[in-house]
């Protein structure tokens, strides 16, 4: 009888390993939620549309065996939902803050309609409401979230499309007055795709194509930019970072942002509205495209550039 060699057997139990860590790898799921567990049992993402919370989100995003990188709820502001999108003010009316875990004007969505891809990613759509106290309908949105599978690395993005469009009284999208503006405030402009970042002792690392952000004033910054990338521990070496890209078309000039580097407040937000509010016609119809690329490695600008290129020859 002829016995396997030794090469062969380690090849052998190699690939038993490699398959098993694949096999036990698998989808974390409820009537109000969708996620990726890795081998180890960790929510590597998570999507939420839990009509009890004020906004549909995603919480946590990790990398396999890293700290979770966003924060839910926090108690400093309770509406900061890990990654979310929300509106400041459509037609004068708050959707932002909420008072007892409601806003002025409601966020409304249907259950959304799930399609695994054969790749191991997933697509979820959903339709959402921005609810006037009358009762009116002053935005509609139709979002597209497309997750990739995670990569043996440990990379993997989320792609985010927002068709908005106007109800029937039109919709004026507006946000705090920035600080050179009149009744100006420190924390002007917020509003639109954001995450709120995991709280931790140093400050994170913020980058762009230009290089390393680091011109906050009153840890705040709104750079002009395409891309952010931000490594919310950069300290620990491989712990997790995010990009941010923002599709051009999404604005006319250089896009938008909306930075905090504080504590606890540590805060990124793809603010659109920076350059000014935005009126929407009745029936009008604005469409927002993002990437979001998590990775262990943290960001730097060539990588930055480089993951930009790659996703808009899409």
């Amino acid at each position: 009888m002829k016995y396997p060699t030794f090469p062969r057997v380690v090849a052998a139990l190699f690939l038993c390993k490699v398959l098993a860590c694949s096999l036990a790898a698998e989808w974390k799921e409820s009537e109000t939620s969708i996620g990726w567990l890795s081998e180890e049992g960790e929510v590597i993402w998570e999507f939420v549309w839990d009509a009890a919370a004020g906004k549909p989100y995603f919480h946590p995003l990790r990398v396999p065996g890293g700290p979770e990188l966003t924060k839910l709820r926090p108690e400093d502001h309770a509406w900061h939902y890990g990654m979310w999108f929300s509106w400041k003010l459509i037609n004068e009316v708050n959707y932002w803050e909420e008072n007892g875990g409601k806003a002025e004007g409601a966020t409304r969505w249907s259950d959304p309609k799930i399609e695994k891809t054969e790749d191991g990613g997933v697509v979820i759509r959903l339709r959402i409401d921005y609810v006037h106290p009358s009762g009116r309908i002053d935005l509609k949105e139709y979002r597209d979230l497309v997750i990739s599978k995670v990569e043996r690395n440990g990379k993997y993005t989320i792609d985010w499309t927002s068709h908005f469009t106007a109800g029937s009284e039109g919709a004026y999208l507006d946000r705090t007055p920035l600080p050179n503006e009149p009744g100006g405030k420190l924390w002007g402009g917020y509003g639109g795709l954001s995450v709120r970042l995991a709280h931790g002792e140093d400050p994170v690392s913020f980058v762009t194509e230009g290089g390393p952000l680091e011109d906050f004033v009153d840890n705040r910054s709104r750079p002009r930019t395409p891309a952010v990338g931000v490594t919310v521990f950069p300290k620990e070496r491989n712990s997790g970072s995010l990009a941010m890209l923002s599709d051009p078309r999404n604005m006319i000039g250089d896009q938008s942002w909306y930075l905090i580097n504080g504590q606890p407040s540590r805060f990124a937000c793809a603010a659109v509205l920076v350059p000014g509010p935005k009126q929407l016609d009745a029936g009008e119809v604005w469409e927002l495209s993002y990437r979001l690329v998590v990775r262990p490695k943290a960001w730097d600008a060539e990588d930055l550039e480089t993951e930009m290129i790659r996703w808009l020859r899409r």
